[in-house]
């Protein structure tokens, strides 16, 4: 199947997530205004990312590598204030044209991974924000920090100059994503460590909890999340 013969209508798809945003907020009493989108692209061609953009997207979500190596002139070109936010697995070697090319970055796991941030970020002489990823669930495969390793990080935040931790991001693992009761469960227990543990030590009022994408954003929001990573839901089917 050629994705770009693909007839997706990423403007309808667009505000048809707006308006359950707008839904689940109201269902948690919560401002819509306060809840943000990231339209996650990875995967997905530069047309239907202008399309996103043309809609009303104002930030889209990518992973390192020579994808969006390639499809960050484009973006630039057509949206210079489209914001590039990294949320996936960042290694090493991508760390520098991270910071050099993309304003966040949502998947910091590692001391390693910071101080690298932080060294390109003085190179750059700015400071760069970041989200630590975490996974307070306790299954077997984690794909985050856990709390302990949480603070350590936040600690260790506090002591280098040119990076700022300004929220957390989280990934539900799958095997919670078969049962509503317990996906609900662990967005509210994150969602209570943030507000209550987390939070009272990022400086920014206006800290993110990023968590929550295209087959669980609702209940995210419904449970406190004020930052959604959206894909297919908004662009569709990803290549291959």
């Amino acid at each position: 199947m050629s994705y770009n013969s693909l007839e997706v209508d990423v403007a309808d798809n667009y505000n048809n997530v707006l308006q359950r945003v707008e839904n689940s907020a109201k269902i948690s009493s919560r401002d819509v205004l306060d809840i943000t989108v990231v339209g996650v692209s990875k995967r997905i061609e530069f047309s239907r990312i202008k399309s996103a953009i043309d809609a009303g997207l104002k930030i889209v979500g990518e992973v390192t590598g020579t994808e969006l190596k390639n499809k960050l002139p484009d973006i630039r070109n057509y949206s210079s204030s489209t914001e590039i936010q990294i949320v996936g697995h960042l290694q090493s070697n991508k760390v520098k044209y991270s910071v050099e090319n993309c304003q966040l970055i949502q998947s910091i796991q590692s001391e390693k991974i910071l101080m690298l941030v932080n060294k390109f970020a003085q190179k750059k002489d700015v400071v760069f924000p970041i989200f630590l990823q975490v996974d307070f669930s306790n299954v077997l495969n984690p794909k985050g920090l856990n709390l302990e390793k949480t603070l350590k990080l936040l600690e260790l935040s506090e002591s280098l100059v040119n990076v700022e931790v300004k929220g957390i991001m989280t990934i539900a693992p799958l095997e919670l994503e078969k049962e509503e009761h317990n996906l609900r469960k662990l967005f509210a227990k994150t969602n209570k460590i943030f507000r209550e543990i987390i939070q009272p030590k990022i400086p920014d009022i206006n800290a993110k909890l990023s968590m929550g994408m295209s087959n669980d954003f609702e209940i995210a929001i419904q449970e406190g999340s004020n930052m959604i990573r959206v894909g297919t839901a908004i662009f569709g089917p990803r290549m291959n």
